[in-house]
């Protein structure tokens, strides 16, 4: 008698199964699944019980532990890194090699063109190409920033030519910013290479881009290389005119394959023959999927957020159709795909890489800053101490990451006593119930001598580097919310507390004239496109905007 003991991992569920003898008709089965999914493992062991009936012998082959581990280590790595769609990778990867190309060119024009033939010995030195080698990262970087990752841009020659001109004028300006402060030697302070580095690399830019990548992408996409396995989340009329829509144009990356429904059964036939793979609440599923697409009009934002974060695990991608929500999602955070416009779910959740590095760039940041304006803190705390009665610091309670209370710190800018803070609180309410703007709500009444120049300044917020130090808060990220303002849109919530709440932000920078909603909609377009250049932008600009004194 013969036995087959065989283990298997089928779409993140453990399956078991024994067979005794070749002659028995029965099996020992452990199932760890639901109803739903009996069918469809009755199949499964039914090919792997022909599988070992047509093997000589009824030997059985075990996985082996070191390479199930393996494989295990590096899904845990790839989690690190963002999942970009494979074009994307392979246009970073050529304008990455366009830009040490231009480097190149450089030296060959001042060598050939300028009787200069001792420039050939810089190809053959190390520093100058590590040097070109992190400029073409934050040329990477400021492509990134303008958009020239995005589908419409690709289709669009006009705009990617336009867009490419503003990107090498910005890494012109932060060349000449770099070479100001940093003095590098004399061939990287030279105009003439530096110039020719730049024309170079935009000529290369555009030749990559606007021809051979174009005409690579398009062979790739016929040759289904570049497609990712799409399914349509609902089966309602706006669910099949998407897929209708991405069937007819054959100008992105998504494959159909199917749809997903929690109403009809597996196997339910939709549209032109492609029928429901299963439900969208949960990734158990015998078809691989590599991005899904939100168009079902009866979910409710909490149940969309839940499925795009369980699919999210699973290693697939979300994305929802703009019309579910039409006014609430504004226009530049939008995708223009096969005529239709959609907004990526992928959040930050996915990009631990990120996350990891932003974290190291707070901690490190924070402490200098609180090592540096120690003697400072001390004045002001002396100050606070000799203008008022009470104490230095006042904490209020915030909505952190994923939802999480926590105490922010602030200098004290108001008398001590909950009626001040009563009327605070109260103001804050009515902007928000009459969508009036949020501004700085400040009883001036209540505010101390010091503390209304604390204000104007934004040094009161100071002490908050301590909640960047501790984790609670980020240097740069939505706007910390009061657990009374995080009552009000609860579905979109989630969207925001991705990110740590941040010091500063998109809607500190801005005129503070949004509503409590569009104050939300830049939240969740800053987690949507959050990137280290963006960071830096909002902090750029935050310092003149304390300089101007304008938070008073």
């Amino acid at each position: 008698m013969t036995q087959l003991l065989a283990a298997y991992e089928l779409t993140n569920l453990r399956l078991s199964c024994r067979y005794v003898g070749e002659g028995n008709a029965t099996a020992d089965i452990m199932v760890v699944a639901d109803d739903s999914h009996r069918s469809t493992h009755a199949s499964f062991f039914a090919n792997l019980r022909s599988h070992h009936d047509a093997r000589e012998g009824g030997g059985c082959r075990t996985r082996r532990t070191h390479g199930t581990v393996a494989s295990q280590t590096i899904k845990s790595l790839m989690r690190l890194f963002p999942r970009y769609p494979t074009y994307k990778l392979i246009l970073a990867a050529g304008d990455y090699l366009c830009m040490l190309g231009g480097y190149g060119a450089a030296v060959a024009v001042l060598a050939h063109g300028f009787g200069r033939p001792d420039a050939w010995t810089l190809l053959h030195q190390g520093e100058p190409w590590l040097a070109f080698a992190g400029f073409g990262l934050v040329w990477l970087l400021i492509l990134q920033h303008h958009g020239l990752y995005k589908h419409r841009v690709i289709r669009s020659p006009l705009r990617h030519v336009v867009l490419l001109l503003r990107s090498a004028f910005y890494a012109l300006v932060g060349f000449a910013v770099i070479a100001f402060f940093l003095r590098p030697p004399h061939w990287l302070d030279s105009r003439l290479i530096t110039g020719t580095t730049l024309v170079a690399g935009l000529f290369l830019l555009g030749w990559w881009r606007l021809g051979l990548f174009w005409l690579l992408y398009r062979t790739l996409l016929r040759r289904e290389r570049l497609q990712r396995r799409t399914a349509i989340v609902g089966t309602s009329t706006l669910a099949c005119y998407v897929a209708e829509c991405l069937l007819v144009d054959s100008t992105h990356d998504h494959r159909v394959v199917g749809f997903l429904s929690d109403s009809l059964p597996p196997g339910t036939p939709v549209l032109n023959g492609y029928r429901v793979l299963g439900s969208w609440r949960s990734p158990v599923i015998t078809v691989p999927i590599e991005h899904i697409i939100y168009a079902e009009p009866n979910l409710t934002p909490q149940e969309l957020l839940d499925s795009a974060a369980a699919w999210g695990r699973a290693g697939a991608t979300a994305s929802i159709i703009a019309e579910l929500y039409p006014t609430l999602i504004p226009e530049r955070m939008m995708e223009d795909i096969a005529g239709l416009r959609f907004l990526s779910l992928s959040g930050v959740e996915t990009r631990r890489l990120f996350l990891l590095l932003k974290r190291i760039t707070d901690l490190a940041v924070a402490l200098f800053a609180l090592v540096l304006l120690l003697p400072f803190f001390l004045i002001i705390a002396l100050a606070i101490k000799l203008d008022s009665p009470g104490p230095v610091m006042h904490r209020q309670q915030r909505v952190g990451r994923h939802g999480k209370h926590f105490w922010m710190y602030k200098f004290r800018t108001m008398q001590v006593g909950e009626a001040a803070y009563r009327e605070w609180k109260q103001r804050i309410q009515e902007h928000i119930h009459t969508n009036k703007p949020l501004g700085k709500i400040i009883p001036q009444s209540r505010l101390t001598r010091i503390g209304r120049w604390l204000r104007r300044w934004s040094l009161d917020e100071l002490p908050q580097l301590w909640n960047v130090v501790r984790g609670d808060m980020t240097l740069v990220g939505p706007r910390p919310l009061l657990p009374e303002e995080a009552s009000h849109f609860p579905e979109w919530q989630p969207w925001r507390h991705q990110i740590a709440p941040g010091c500063t932000g998109l809607w500190q920078i801005s005129d503070r004239s949004h509503t409590f909603a569009q104050m939300l909609l830049l939240d969740i377009y800053y987690v949507q496109n959050a990137s280290p250049w963006l960071d830096l932008y909002i902090a750029l600009k935050t310092i003149p905007y304390m300089l101007r004194g304008q938070n008073g």
